[in-house]
This record gives C-alpha cells, sequence and structure tokens, in this order.
C-alpha cells in the first residue's frame, strides 16, 4: 500500500503574550476563513460556485463518491491535510519561537501556494508572526523552503525510510502526543483497545488513499479486523484528559501483544495521518515504539 504526501514545517515567533496553550487546536473556522482570504473567496459556501478549479472546493467540499461501496467503506472524504499543532509555552509568552508542521496528502499538494498563505494567515490571526518554512525530505531531514518553485516539494511515502525501520512482531507501544478522539455511537470513548485503534487508523488511511491517490489499498478488512481483536492490552497508563475544562481525549502509552506484524505499515503510516475525530487539526497524534 502506498500513500504519498508532503510536508512542511511552519516557524514562527509569538508578537504578543496568548493566554491559551491550546489555542491552534480549536481552529477548523479560524483555517477555513484564512483558506477562503487565501484563495480571495468572499462567498459564503461554495454552493452554485463555477471555479472548478478552486482550492477551497477541493480542500473542504469534496463530493462523495459515485460508487455506492466506496460509500460504504468511505463514507465522507476525510479532509486532504493534517496540522501538528504545537502546545504554546505558558504566558508571559511573547516573542517566544515556535513552530508548526502541514501534511498534504495526495492531489492536495497541487494546491500547495494557497496552503503556504492560508498558515501564514491562521499563524498572524492567532498571533504569531511567520519567520520560515522548511520542507521534509525523506528520512527526515529539513530544507528552507521559499514555495517559488526554485526546488520542487519533496514527497514522503510509506517507503520513507524514517517509517520503514524494523518494529517488533510481537510487542508494540502505541505514544499519544495529542489527545486520541475515538467515537462510538456518538460518544468519546474514555479507553481503547487494539481492535479500536486498528479498525479507525484502517478506515483513516484507505479513506485519504482512495480520494487523494485515486486508488483502493489492498486490504483484507475484515482479516485484519479479526487480527485485531486478537491483539491484547498487556500495559497501558492512558487516560481521558480535558483542555480548558473541554473533554479532550485518551493521552498515555500503551503496550499491546500478539501477532502485529500485519499491522506495521498502517501503524507507521498512521503516524503521519494522525486518527480520529480532529486528526486533521492536530489530534490522534502518536508515536510508535518498540
Amino acid at each position: 500500500m502506498e500513500l504519498h504526501y508532503a510536508k512542511l514545517w511552519f516557524s514562527f515567533t509569538l508578537r504578543h503574550d496568548v493566554s491559551d496553550p491550546y489555542a491552534f487546536y480549536a481552529t477548523r473556522a479560524d483555517f477555513e476563513s484564512a483558506f477562503r482570504a487565501a484563495v480571495s473567496c468572499k462567498r459564503g459556501d461554495c454552493a452554485g460556485c463555477r471555479r472548478g478549479d478552486c482550492a477551497f472546493s477541493a480542500t473542504f467540499s469534496q463530493e462523495i463518491a459515485q460508487d455506492p461501496e466506496a460509500v460504504r467503506r468511505h463514507q465522507k472524504p476525510p479532509l486532504p491535510f493534517i496540522f501538528d499543532f504545537p502546545v504554546l509555552p505558558p504566558s508571559p509568552n511573547r516573542g517566544r519561537g515556535c513552530e508548526l508542521a502541514l501534511t498534504l496528502v495526495g492531489s492536495s499538494i497541487q494546491h500547495l501556494p494557497a496552503y503556504l498563505a492560508a498558515v501564514r494567515i491562521l499563524i498572524e490571526n492567532k498571533g504569531g508572526v511567520l519567520v520560515a518554512v522548511a520542507a521534509e525530505s525523506p528520512g527526515g531531514a529539513r530544507a528552507d523552503y521559499a514555495g517559488d518553485g526554485s526546488f520542487p516539494l519533496p514527497l514522503l511515502g510509506s517507503l520513507d525510510p524514517a517509517l520503514t525501520g524494523p518494529l517488533p512482531t510481537e510487542t508494540v507501544a502505541l505514544r499519544l502526543l495529542t489527545p486520541l478522539k475515538l467515537v462510538r455511537e456518538g460518544r468519546l470513548l474514555k479507553a481503547f483497545t487494539f481492535a479500536d485503534f486498528a479498525r479507525t487508523l484502517m478506515r483513516r488511511v484507505s479513506s485519504l488513499a482512495y480520494h487523494y491517490e485515486g486508488a483502493e489499498p489492498a486490504l483484507d478488512y475484515r482479516w485484519l479486523s479479526g487480527q485485531s481483536d486478537a491483539v491484547d492490552t498487556v500495559e497501558s497508563d492512558c487516560r481521558f484528559v480535558s483542555w480548558n475544562g473541554r473533554p479532550a481525549g485518551i493521552l498515555g502509552t500503551a503496550r499491546f501483544a500478539g501477532d502485529l506484524e500485519p499491522f506495521h505499515l498502517l501503524l507507521q503510516l498512521g503516524t503521519a495521518t494522525h486518527l480520529g475525530k480532529g486528526a486533521s487539526f492536530g489530534y490522534g497524534c502518536y508515536r510508535v515504539e518498540g
């Protein structure tokens, strides 16, 4: 299974004190507004718009697939980008340096200029001043990126050396770096099993590949789902947390044991795509540990 993406890092400084350390995580409406400004769109919605090449529509108004089987499997298209946001340093923090990352999946990369402009506007609206942009290369190295076409944006993927390192086949730990929001019957889960994690990740990665790579991943969903039920939780310090008094999700580290080899590629790709509710806006970020 292949999934291509690009990752950009935006360095910025805070021009005034920002009291909310999680200010960037409550940002979907703000980013949509910034994106509309970036593409000079003054419309309130995309209904009736005749701009067939509009980056905003391609990003936020993707149509549901015509194939009924694809609709059953993938439902509504996910957003084609993923943010890694910082938790801001405690106030007073004026002048402090921070960085955020933006991952663009598949066909969304063709709208790069709009994304660059929208992220700049978002940072400014949140009280920051953009300092530099860097592009991540295979293996994890970064290089300054001017965004003027002077060199192509490096493409990353499932064969990226940073992802393809060996993992143990019988045990693995998942460290949740930002709150994981898994929803069942409209409610946030307070705890999760490996099966909860793996099934959500399968849906997310396969849906991104289908809608933005134009390919159906060669995954045996039923078999993998059954295999995930046989993986046990052997250790966990995960707990449900709140941010600013609002439910945020699950944080901590869980170790699992079982036949994990079939899930290695999915788990590694998921570190780029995140998973769960709010995955595109910084939630559900995790690291795989041996």
